[in-house]
């Protein structure tokens, strides 16, 4: 996606949200929202809250080989903004920007490089730093996370088909001193499909498919009733997704790589949720 997009969702792991500010447990900070968005999530069918991400982007250059077998690098700088809200209803989106309703705002910046290795395998990292602050409270943190991505790439058929992995690092220092993090590893495949009912001469419309499996090699805690707290040691995923194989889908003045859902659900934390596609997992 370039431009800016709006990621809407829940947030489970981040129970300062649907919360007063008193109630913010330092295992399970408010500062990991950039990282858990982008989805509807519930644990026990007890919290949730609502994160708006709008993350314009500007890439340099173009990852690829050129006529003379020598590597280009395409980076990508962004500017994620993430928004959390105590209530979202589509039926009343001017709520959203009620003061009471908005409890926690943070902005900051990243920056990744897509490294082509081969022509079929590539890789990349990513650094990432924020700063944000809980609505009308004096809890301030700075989040950061580094990753490195890793994506094959091979055809079957009529399938387009990635092998992917991802191996991160995501942590805060708030202001007051508390500070925790954690690390993760992720593995899983997309495909993508050419539909040919959709499609025209002009623009080629794809089915992209993926499943990925996430492990937190730390046990993620997350609160799940007041005095009642559950572990997330990981989460499976699995998604679809519409596309145009050589372009962006357009709305109005954004720009979507792909538009789609996808299912979280982890069986040891009963975490589970919707989760909003823009753009290949591949991508940040």
């Amino acid at each position: 996606m370039s431009g800016a997009g709006i990621l809407i969702g829940a947030l489970v792991p981040v129970p300062g949200l649907a919360q007063p500010p008193e109630m913010i447990d330092p295992s399970v900070h408010w500062a990991y929202a950039t990282f858990f968005g982008t989805g509807w999530y519930k644990i026990n069918d007890e919290n949730s809250a609502y994160v708006m991400r709008v993350a314009p982007r500007r890439v340099f250059g173009d990852a690829r080989f050129d006529q003379s077998g020598n590597r280009e690098v395409a980076y990508t700088l962004r500017a994620p903004i993430t928004v959390g809200v105590a209530e979202f209803d589509f039926g009343d989106i001017s709520a959203l920007i009620d003061s009471g309703n908005l409890k926690i705002a943070s902005a900051g910046l990243s920056l990744d490089a897509d490294i082509p290795l081969t022509s079929r395998f590539s890789i990349r990292p990513l650094a990432q730093a924020s700063y944000g602050t809980v609505i009308n409270d004096s809890d301030h943190a700075w989040s950061y996370a580094t990753e490195i991505k890793s994506r094959y790439r091979f055809q079957s058929g009529q399938l387009d088909w990635a092998i992917l992995a991802d191996l991160g690092y995501v942590g805060y220092n708030a202001d007051e001193g508390d500070s925790d993090d954690f690390v993760f590893a992720a593995a899983g495949a997309e495909f993508a499909y050419p539909l040919g009912w959709l499609s025209s001469q002009q623009s080629q419309t794809m089915l992209y498919w993926h499943v990925s499996f996430i492990d937190f090699v730390d046990e993620v805690r997350v609160r799940s009733e007041f005095d009642k707290f559950d572990s997330v040691a990981n989460y499976w995923q699995a998604g679809a997704a519409i596309g145009k194989r050589d372009g962006p889908i357009c709305i109005g003045f954004l720009k979507f790589d792909r538009l789609g859902l996808a299912y979280n659900y982890s069986a040891t934390g009963e975490l589970r949720g919707v989760k909003l596609i823009f753009r290949s997992l591949y991508e940040f």
